[in-house]
């Protein structure tokens, strides 16, 4: 019985190589997109400082960098959460977030004149995604934006 081939492998993966260029721009573009951002420094600022005061590996800020005595006490009388670190104050360090997107992937960043001392005294990993955001990203956000960028691009047909 003879077998009759759609494309051969070397054609196909030419096609892939092709196809990964379109989606390392769509990935470019999505980090950039303002909805994006939005996630992403929302992930950070609210469901991790402030909500649960931890940082990117799910470790308690508090554990090893916590409120002075002097802090708790305006905390208090400011009616701000004084038991976790949450490094809002005024707002202004989460009104500066903003992601930026190259080809070698992205990063979130502050532009408040604080960013430098906060990252200094708390670490770099205050901006970084936890696991479980990280996951919530992929799967509940990009898979389904990046599959309906292919279905319109392409007219493809994805699950």
């Amino acid at each position: 019985m003879a077998y009759y081939y759609q494309g051969t492998l070397r054609n196909m993966t030419y096609h892939l190589r092709k196809f990964r260029a379109y989606v390392d721009e769509y990935l470019e573009d999505y980090f950039t997109f303002s909805g994006t951002q939005e996630l992403l420094t929302g992930m950070v600022a609210n469901s991790q400082l402030y909500r649960r005061g931890i940082e990117g590996f799910g470790t308690k800020i508090m554990s090893y960098a916590p409120y002075a005595p002097r802090t708790i006490a305006n905390k208090k009388r400011k009616g701000q959460p004084y038991t976790r670190v949450t490094l809002k104050d005024t707002g202004a360090f989460y009104e500066g977030f903003k992601v930026i997107a190259n080809s070698e992937g992205f990063y979130i960043t502050s532009t408040d004149d604080k960013t430098e001392k906060l990252v200094e005294k708390y670490g770099p990993s205050i901006f970084r995604l936890t696991a479980e955001n990280f996951s919530r990203l992929i799967r509940g956000h990009l898979r389904k934006d990046l599959s309906s960028f292919i279905r319109i691009k392409y007219g493809l047909k994805i699950k």
